[in-house]
C-alpha cells in the first residue's frame, strides 16, 4: 500500500501544492495512492494524530510519499527517530519527493545521501527555530508596551497529560524497552510534562525503577 501523506501548518494554508507535486509524480489519489491530510506542526510528533496513525497501521513493505522533508519533521532528533521507527521496525519505505530522498526498507544508504538528508533536516530545524525566535521577540514587545500575552492562567492539563496515559507510556517504555522520547512519541505525552512529572514520582517513592514506579501508581489508582 503506498500512502501519500499531506501536512500544512495552520487552516490558512491549503493543500494544493503538495498535491499537484504528488501529481507531477503519478501519485494520484484513489489510484495508486491514498491521500493523508493533516494539519498541525511540524516541530514535533505531538498534535499530528493523522501521522501516529498511519505510523502505526502501516506493514511491512508499504511506502510512505511526502512532497519534502519538512512535510514529515522540522526535527532532526524526531526525523531520525522515524526513519529507524519506519525502515528498521516496519520495513516499510518512505520516499520524500523535493529532497529526491528514496529509503527502502531492504536498501542501504550510501554515506552522501545520509550526510545530505541530515543536513537538509538540520537546516529544517533551523528555519524553524529561526520563526519562532521571531514569535518570542514579538511577544517581548507586546508585553513591553503592556499587551497581555500567554495562556488564561488555570487552564487544564491537556488530555494526553493524564495519569491513565502517564501510566500508558510508563507500559510502553517497558514493555517495548524503550526511552521515553520514544514512548511519548506513540502516547503523545508531552515530553517536558512527562519529564517533570517522572521525577517526582522518583522522589514520591524513592527510587528510579520504571517497574516499581509503574506498580505503586497503579495501586494507587485503584484505591
Amino acid at each position: 500500500m503506498i500512502y501519500c501523506y499531506i501536512r500544512v501548518s495552520t487552516d490558512k494554508q491549503d493543500y494544493l501544492r503538495q498535491e499537484n507535486m504528488l501529481k507531477e509524480k503519478n501519485y494520484i489519489n484513489g489510484v495508486n495512492c491514498e491521500y493523508l491530510t493533516e494539519t498541525g506542526t511540524g516541530a514535533t510528533l505531538k498534535g499530528r494524530p493523522i501521522l501516529q496513525d498511519l505510523l502505526n497501521k502501516i506493514q511491512k513493505g508499504d511506502t510512505i510519499v511526502t512532497a519534502e522533508l519538512s512535510r514529515i519533521s522540522r526535527s532532526v532528533k524526531d526525523f531520525n527517530n522515524l526513519i529507524d521507527y519506519i525502515i528498521e521496525d516496519k520495513k516499510a519505505n518512505l520516499i520524500i519527493l523535493k529532497e529526491n530522498f528514496n529509503l527502502y526498507a531492504n536498501g542501504s544508504m550510501d554515506a552522501m545521501t545520509k550526510l545530505i538528508m541530515h543536513i537538509t533536516s538540520a537546516f529544517s530545524e533551523f528555519e524553524r527555530d529561526i520563526i519562532s525566535d521571531r514569535t518570542k521577540e514579538s511577544l517581548k514587545a507586546k508585553k513591553i508596551h503592556g499587551t497581555k500575552t500567554g495562556r488564561p492562567t488555570g487552564r487544564p492539563r491537556s488530555k494526553e497529560s493524564t495519569t491513565d496515559n502517564f501510566i500508558n507510556t510508563l507500559e510502553y517504555m517497558i514493555n517495548n524497552n524503550v526511552g521515553m522520547a520514544k514512548a511519548v512519541m506513540w502516547t503523545r505525552y508531552p515530553i517536558k510534562t512527562f519529564k517533570r512529572d517522572i521525577k517526582k514520582y522518583y522522589i514520591k517513592y524513592n527510587t528510579k525503577d520504571y517497574k516499581i514506579i509503574l506498580e505503586q501508581l497503579k495501586k494507587e489508582v485503584e484505591k
